[in-house]
């Protein structure tokens, strides 16, 4: 007979729970989103929405990449979340980074949107029609590394700001185009406005785009109970690839990487970019790896871009 003082006590589900997010319209969506997932599989859940200022929220008119914190969307949310002033944070998972602070996890993310970067342009039909020094505006490293290294003549102009910004800041300024998340547009139902979807087996995305990560304090079983109905196991086993890609190269906001990650099968298919930002020296590889250990994927396919170069070019960019 197994005793009752042996047996695994089941973690008890809260009854009510803040989220943490940050402000912007799209920050707001995915943490509404989550509530109504919530709310869907535990009805009598009560659920407090907090918007919290972030440093990058605060500093709008230096590029990120100039900023060089691989913390700046998340630093400010997870201070609440040590302090238990929130029970879960919500973010763009690209946001978050692969190193968090001592007591707190990525907890998991429900499935995955479009992975894809989206070209938005009045002038162009095609990315590929641009023509020489035409000016493209976009905040990210790895969107114009990929860009420079097919078409090199084109300039480039920095792009911060929330989406609809961004957006205004395309007819203000006159740019050829600019490129966004498509997840991002589709979210805020803005997606009428995509002039061309990028391929990802081409143009590869960031790390995590398009997914909602969830962070919470790594003791909080009761949280995982709550959260694992809402989970999607394919997409956290993409991302925890991708994830760790990026971490062995210690990767952020500031470097031009991108990594996707699909299942087939019983496997992952993991293909990432990494460049310097001019596109003058690139690496592009992928691998095919069992599903059943997706940080080893990303550890192994970072291990052949250190083969192939992969120092130098990060060394270059300190």
């Amino acid at each position: 007979m197994t005793s009752n003082l042996t047996k695994k006590k089941e973690p008890m589900i809260p009854n009510k729970i803040r989220i943490g997010t940050r402000r912007s319209p799209l920050a707001m969506w995915q943490s509404k989103y989550i509530e109504g997932l919530l709310l869907g599989k535990w009805t009598e859940l009560q659920i407090e929405i907090v918007p919290i200022i972030t440093t990058g929220d605060r500093i709008t008119n230096v590029p990120l990449p100039k900023i060089g914190d691989k913390g700046l969307f998340t630093r400010e949310i997870e201070e609440q979340l040590l302090l238990g002033e929130i029970d879960l944070a919500v973010h763009s998972l690209k946001d978050l980074p692969t190193s968090l602070p001592d007591g707190l996890i990525y907890a998991g993310s429900p499935k995955r949107a479009d992975a894809r970067d989206a070209f938005i342009s009045t002038k162009w039909k095609k990315l590929a029609e641009l023509p020489k020094n035409g000016t493209i505006a976009t905040g990210s490293l790895r969107r114009k590394a990929q860009i420079a290294a097919i078409k090199n003549e084109i300039r480039f102009a920095d792009l911060r700001g929330n989406i609809d910004s961004r957006l205004r800041k395309l007819d203000e300024f006159g740019y050829d185009g600019i490129l966004m998340a498509a997840a991002a547009l589709q979210r805020l139902e803005r997606a009428d406005l995509i002039t061309e979807f990028l391929a990802p087996e081409t143009f590869i995305p960031a790390v995590g785009q398009g997914a909602i990560g969830i962070e919470t304090q790594a003791n909080r079983d009761d949280l995982q109970e709550l959260l694992l109905p809402i989970l999607d196991a394919d997409t956290i086993l993409c991302c925890r690839a991708e994830r760790a890609f990026m971490c062995t190269l210690e990767g952020g906001c500031s470097i031009p990487l991108g990594a996707w990650a699909t299942i087939s099968d019983e496997h992952i298919h993991l293909s990432a970019f990494l460049g310097s930002p001019d596109g003058s020296r690139t690496i592009r590889n992928s691998l095919l790896f069992p599903k059943s250990n997706p940080e080893e994927a990303g550890i192994e396919l970072a291990k052949i871009f250190l083969n192939e170069g992969a120092r130098d070019i990060l060394e270059s960019l300190k």
